[in-house]
């Protein structure tokens, strides 16, 4: 029995004494074995290959057959233009007699109405009433280019600002024409006579100096000078208000064109009772506001006397032999004359290439004295238009990785002919049906880049785009080759003592993983080392 408690004890001291011998034993870890659990902002992305291309872009074409006039297009290649430049223009010989033509036709529409209603009260020289109504509708076209230039919307402006210089252009020449010395031996309606009309020399001054405002306001829509732009109508819209109460002094003709009948009287009573109501409803209230009544009385005073004086007026030209039905005729053939008007001018604007968004002119396709017939003139390229600042990637991306990429994430481009250059984007579309190359279905997505000034990009680069998927700031990560384990079951070997190579065995909670980090929720401290699996 003893010398079986010897033996035990022997072999207890051998086991000890090897033990403590293998803990003594120095194991070394080199400094490629280990890695810092650091904080940083963690990245996921997936990969998208393809090419650069410039989707704004029009081939522009004449509205409408004729010769061709000018080209500024040609003096604009390769050149940045802004909206609402003119590019090129058609010899409009024919469309402006045609506009003439159409206000000749309102003008006898009105000259019908003021010999049933007005007899021989007024000068039978009715071009005057035609030079008020075109310096009217410029004035109307100009509000219009300056609501939609504040807007943005430039070519739409442009166009308007074209058609109040026409007009302009019309008036003027009604007030320098020299027949207007007839108008000296014309009589007013209570038989005075006019001795002479000396604003008119006036007018055409202010008109000329507003058709040249009108020309600069051109230029500095052509220059990209949207907010000058904007003061100069500004000022502009001044000085045509100023000028038309001189115009309808001295036109001594209405200055309504469509003469309002019983129908319209009837409406604007209406309303004047529906106020009367509205003030009486207030009477009653706890709340009374004086300063609110007080305004809605005088719209309703307002409606008022506007119906009565429509029905004066309707009941002296019914005395005058004129029946409603005849009025309501004539009124249409008003309006009908002015939307033929309406259209000649818009025939007239097709006259003009503009360009409709800032771009670059790449090629102009067109001469001077080309003549572009009815059959040709829709088909014919006379300018292409590029907008080189709005630059797109159409690239795919494998099925695999599809799940992952939304509409509106952010994206960082490199170009390949543009080395060590990463551009920024966003993702605009990404297309839910994919297609199957070479045994891999991929599915085709669109990035567009944000502007840069500093590089100048051409359509079909070739390009690689990293779509940003997922993205954790500050977080806390390790290497990849750091973490051990299987789904949901993970770790990380930590060195608590690097000079004794001890180690410890500690469970992590991981979250989002890139190709490189993985982030650490929870199971590790930022400056811990963590090993790390070398690469063989």
């Amino acid at each position: 029995m003893k010398n079986i408690l010897q033996v035990i004890i022997t072999w207890c001291i051998l086991l000890t004494f090897g033990l403590t011998s293998c803990a003594q034993q120095k194991k070394e870890i080199l400094p490629e074995q280990t890695a810092p659990v650091t904080r940083g902002d963690l990245i996921l992305s997936v990969s998208s290959d393809g090419n650069l291309d410039m989707p704004h872009e029009v081939q522009l074409k004449f509205g409408t057959p004729g010769t061709v006039k000018e080209i500024p297009a040609e003096n604009y290649k390769g050149k940045l233009v802004k909206a609402g430049t003119l590019l090129a223009k058609l010899d409009d010989t024919t469309e402006l007699l045609n506009v003439e033509a159409a206000q000749y036709s309102v003008e006898l529409a009105l000259n019908n109405v003021l010999q049933s209603c007005c007899g021989t009260r007024y000068p039978t020289f009715y071009s005057l009433a035609t030079a008020l109504m075109r310096f009217e509708q410029a004035q109307d076209e100009l509000i219009q280019a300056r609501l939609l230039l504040i807007e943005k919307k430039y070519y739409d402006s442009s166009s308007h600002i074209s058609l109040a210089k026409y007009d302009l252009q019309a008036a003027r020449s009604v007030y320098a024409d020299p027949k207007l010395d007839t108008l000296q031996t014309q009589y007013t309606d209570i038989q005075q006579k006019i001795d002479s009309f000396p604003e008119f020399k006036r007018i055409v001054a202010v008109l000329d100096e507003v058709i040249e405002k009108i020309s600069n306001e051109q230029r500095l829509i052509e220059n990209g000078d949207y907010s000058s732009a904007l003061q100069e109508l500004d000022s502009l819209s001044a000085t045509l208000e100023d000028t038309h109460g001189i115009i309808k002094n001295n036109s001594r003709l209405p200055g309504a064109y469509t003469y309002p009948d019983t129908s319209t009287s009837l409406a604007i009573s209406r309303q004047a009772l529906d106020l009367i109501t509205e003030l009486q409803r207030m009477l009653t209230q706890d709340d009374f506001d004086r300063v609110k009544f007080s305004e809605k009385l005088r719209m309703a005073e307002h409606d008022l006397l506007m119906a009565n004086m429509v029905l004066d007026e309707n009941e002296t030209i019914y005395r005058a032999g004129l029946n409603p039905q005849l009025l309501r005729t004539y009124n249409i053939n008003i309006e009908t004359a002015l939307i033929n008007l309406d259209k000649a001018k818009q025939e007239l604007l097709k006259t003009e290439i503009l360009a409709p968004f800032d771009g670059t002119v790449v090629a102009v396709d067109v001469k001077i004295n080309d003549q572009l017939s009815q059959f040709d003139y829709a088909s014919k390229t006379a300018v292409h238009l590029v907008d080189t600042k709005t630059v797109r990637m159409t690239g795919i991306i494998d099925e695999i990785d599809i799940t992952k990429v939304e509409v509106g994430q952010e994206a960082i481009l490199t170009i390949d002919a543009l080395p060590g250059k990463n551009l920024t984007g966003k993702v605009t579309f990404v297309s839910p049906f994919g297609t199957l190359q070479s045994g891999v279905v991929n599915f085709p997505v669109e990035i567009y880049l944000d502007p840069v000034e500093d590089v100048e990009l051409r359509g079909g680069l070739t390009a690689t785009a990293d779509i940003i998927v997922g993205k954790r700031d500050n977080a806390l990560m390790v290497p990849n080759r750091a973490i051990k384990g299987l789904s949901g079951d993970y770790w990380v070997d930590v060195v608590v003592n690097l000079e004794k190579a001890v180690t410890e065995k500690r469970p992590v909670k991981t979250g989002l993983q890139n190709k490189r980090f993985t982030e650490i929720i929870s199971g590790a401290k930022e400056g811990e080392v963590v090993l790390v699996e070398t690469v063989k």
